[in-house]
C-alpha cells in the first residue's frame, strides 16, 4: 500500500507521550496528512485495534506486533506499507564496567535469538 492512502483515512492514534505516535504522525506528515488534530486516541495498540474493528478509523501496528493484536477479530484486515516500509530501530545499552555486565550479555544473546524469528532486521553493534 502506498503511504498516500492515508490522506484520504482517519488515522486512529495512541495517546501523547507514547513513541509509537509519534512515528506514525511522522509517517502521516510525509504524504501531508495531518493527523496531530485527531480526536480518537487510545492508550494501549489493544484498545487502537478494537476502534478500528468498531469501524471508527485505521491504525498503524509495528509487524511484530501484527499476529498477536489484529489476530483477535473477523473483521480486521491488515495491509503493508509498499518499499520502502517505514521502519524504527530499537537499542539496548548497558554501562561499561556494570556489576550486571555478563546478564545483560545473557539477555542481548536471547533477544537477538528471539528477534531473529520475527520479520525484523537485527543489526549487529
Amino acid at each position: 500500500m502506498p503511504r498516500d492512502v492515508l490522506l484520504d483515512l482517519d488515522v486512529l492514534l495512541l495517546e501523547e507521550g507514547h513513541c509509537l505516535r509519534d512515528q506514525a504522525l511522522d509517517i502521516c506528515r510525509e504524504v501531508g496528512a495531518d493527523q496531530a488534530g485527531s480526536t480518537t486516541r487510545a492508550a494501549s495498540l489493544s484498545t487502537l485495534v478494537q476502534l478500528v474493528a468498531g469501524g471508527l478509523g485505521v491504525t498503524l501496528l509495528p509487524a511484530t506486533a501484527l499476529d498477536v493484536e489484529a489476530g483477535r477479530a473477523d473483521r480486521l484486515a491488515a495491509v503493508r506499507f509498499a518499499a520502502p516500509a517505514p521502519g524504527r530501530r530499537i537499542g539496548l545499552a548497558t554501562r561499561p564496567g556494570s556489576a550486571r555486565s555478563a546478564e545483560y550479555d545473557r539477555f542481548a544473546v536471547t533477544l537477538r535469538e528471539v528477534l531473529a524469528e520475527l520479520p525484523v532486521r537485527i543489526v549487529e553493534p
